[in-house]
């Protein structure tokens, strides 16, 4: 799940004979046990990887104009105001998934309970509403910020527990071995770091991405609501 060809190559060293036979095993590591070496933290990485790729096609399915609003279900809304017939307004847009729906009902729900309201509490029953719905489309983009974020400073501990531990073993062995296993530890705990940095990189890329859709889509639903909710408005008056 975690593209990390070129790890083998920042692992792999050229094997001679004697002591760099220790760097040697290094480099004859298959992707799988290069993968293993990154340590225990390699699992929550791996986690991560997942729940990011599950987020982002989960994203490019639902940030959709059509979760927002749609042409057909403008213009059956447009021929209802048409008629001023609120009403039968109410009851198309009842249980409807649209936000545009969502607010307008909300807007329609108040001024029936509210035959005394004015123009104000009519827009902020709106804005309240629309402030919702906004705020939830935020949010529900920011998971790929955490994982983008996290995945870093996961992969950093991993490496600096694979170093200590890289310490902690050539402190025991001859003068002569101990460069060679440094350099072999410390190639091998580096793969948590940049598996990290791959991770970390791709969500920022595509949070980007998703904040930049969820901001047009924000757009085009302030345009459509403020404009209906004028409508009802002005209809109230004149009754």
């Amino acid at each position: 799940m975690i593209p990390l060809p070129f790890l083998a190559q920042a692992a792999s060293a050229p094997a001679t004979s004697g002591p760099t036979d220790v760097l040697g095993s290094v480099s004859a590591l298959s992707l799988w046990e290069l993968l293993r070496a990154g340590g225990l933290v390699m699992l929550p990485l791996f986690l991560a990887s997942v729940a990011a790729v599950f987020l982002i096609g989960y994203y490019f399915l639902t940030l959709r104009r059509t979760a927002i609003t749609h042409d057909a279900l403008e213009s059956r809304i447009d021929a209802f105001l048409a008629d001023e017939d609120l009403s039968g307004l109410a009851s198309y847009l009842k249980n409807r998934p649209e936000a545009l729906a969502e607010v307008l009902s909300k807007v329609l729900e108040f001024t029936y309970r509210r035959k005394d309201a004015d123009a104000d509490a009519i827009k902020a029953v709106a804005e309240s509403e629309g402030a919702r719905i906004a705020s939830t489309l935020n949010q529900r983009v920011v998971y790929l910020l955490d994982i983008g974020v996290l995945s870093p400073m996961l992969g950093l501990f991993g490496t600096v527990v694979g170093i200590l531990r890289s310490f902690g073993t050539i402190a025991t062995e001859a003068l002569t071995m101990r460069t060679m296993m440094l350099a072999g530890g410390v190639s091998q705990a580096l793969i948590a770091t940049a598996a990290g940095l791959v991770i970390g990189i791709s969500a920022m890329f595509f949070y980007s991405y998703f904040r930049g859709r969820v901001q047009t889509l924000i757009s085009v639903f302030e345009v459509a609501v403020t404009t209906r909710v004028q409508e009802i408005i002005l209809m109230k008056k004149r009754r």
